[in-house]
């Protein structure tokens, strides 16, 4: 049964953070306590946890000791929670054991996972735990994965369906990524090199697609050679957008990068840094051969993905979304969620392609 108290009796959500001590998870703190919210923390670590709290401004916050191979554990820590926001690397090989005991203990979820495959399991494996249960689950908020299934929603219904749709995020700036970030390209090497699936006439399709080689991003005045890359959007937009085809791409320079990409860099990698900033860009183009260009902005691209993920957290902890494993824009309001980004000096648009 879903836990209603937090919408039923206006006490502030309990809103449980299993990640904290990591990079997005850091901000993932500083965002809850701008809201006014004390998390409760929960890992395997409870020194570590303790300094992340601290350091967060939540020194009396509540600290809930389960490592990801103790399902009794995590079971038990996420009793009476709200919410559980996952903030883990690498989903493809630690994310189900926090995702299963959320669902479990009657728990909505929500994570920042940024893989296809991950994103599968939580869809059509946990969705119908979830609906049996009572919760929702919203998986893969990240800075590039929710504007992209928020706007593809948005953009195609500008155009005439069936609706082809290709996205790219674009990073910009002086910041740096995260160990977490290349723990996750490791785990799932292979899937990331080979561009993962794209979504051709009604189904999932692996192997090449070179229907848009080139784009031209925001602020260049010539296009851009890419390549097909793994997008978690391809899955969520076809359930609730008219689309014949849907693929993520990538400069094509960056994807021949992952070629010498191995585990030994992990350790080379400097500390990550903020100012990140990047442009999430989505061409949908009609039946009729018209296009519309969706683009999200935003400064810093793990920051603003902690704050998505803070953002749907409270929104499922407020109730009223349907039970099951959802994409974005089955789970909340496209246009309304954007503009409450705008806040956090992210900011889209929807225009005609020049």
């Amino acid at each position: 049964m879903t836990n209603t108290a937090a919408h039923t009796n206006h006490r502030k959500p309990a809103i449980a953070v299993y990640g904290a001590t990591g990079y997005t998870g850091g901000y993932a703190l500083a965002e809850l306590r701008r809201r006014g919210l004390t998390p409760i923390l929960v890992g395997r670590d409870e020194e570590r946890l303790r300094k992340a709290a601290a350091a967060a401004g939540f020194p009396e916050a509540e600290i809930r000791i389960a490592g990801l191979d103790d399902p009794a554990a995590l079971l038990a820590a996420f009793r009476e929670v709200d919410v559980v926001i996952s903030t883990l690397p690498a989903y493809v090989t630690l994310g189900e054991p926090v995702l299963a005991a959320a669902i479990a203990a009657g728990a909505h979820y929500t994570d920042t996972s940024g893989e296809q495959l991950f994103l599968s399991k939580a869809l059509d494996e946990y969705g119908p735990r979830a609906e049996a249960a009572g919760v929702t689950v919203v998986s893969g908020v990240t800075n590039s994965n929710l504007p992209g299934d928020l706007l593809g929603h948005l953009a195609a219904r500008q155009v005439p369906g069936p609706a082809e749709i290709v996205m790219s995020l674009v990073t910009r700036g002086s910041g740096s990524g995260s160990r977490g970030s290349a723990e996750t390209v490791l785990a799932g090497m292979d899937w990331f090199r080979a561009g993962g699936w794209h979504y051709e006439d009604g189904e999932l399709r692996t192997g090449p697609s070179d229907r848009y080689p080139l784009m031209t991003f925001p602020g260049n005045a010539e296009p851009t050679a890419v390549a097909k890359f793994q997008q978690p959007p391809v899955l969520t937009i076809p359930r609730h957008t008219e689309v014949s085809y849907v693929a993520g791409v990538v400069e094509a320079t960056m994807l021949a990068q992952l070629a010498g990409f191995t585990p030994d860099v992990l350790d080379l990698l400097p500390e990550p840094s903020p100012g990140l900033s990047y442009d999430l860009v989505l061409d949908a183009n009609g039946a009729d051969g018209t296009t519309v260009r969706a683009v999200l902005s935003g400064p810093d691209a793990y920051r603003d993905t902690a704050i998505m993920a803070v953002e749907a957290a409270v929104r499922l902890a407020a109730g009223g979304t349907r039970a099951g494993s959802l994409a974005p824009a089955e789970a909340f309001d496209p246009a309304e969620f954007l503009d409450a980004l705008r806040f956090h000096g992210m900011t889209w648009q929807i225009t005609s392609a020049q």
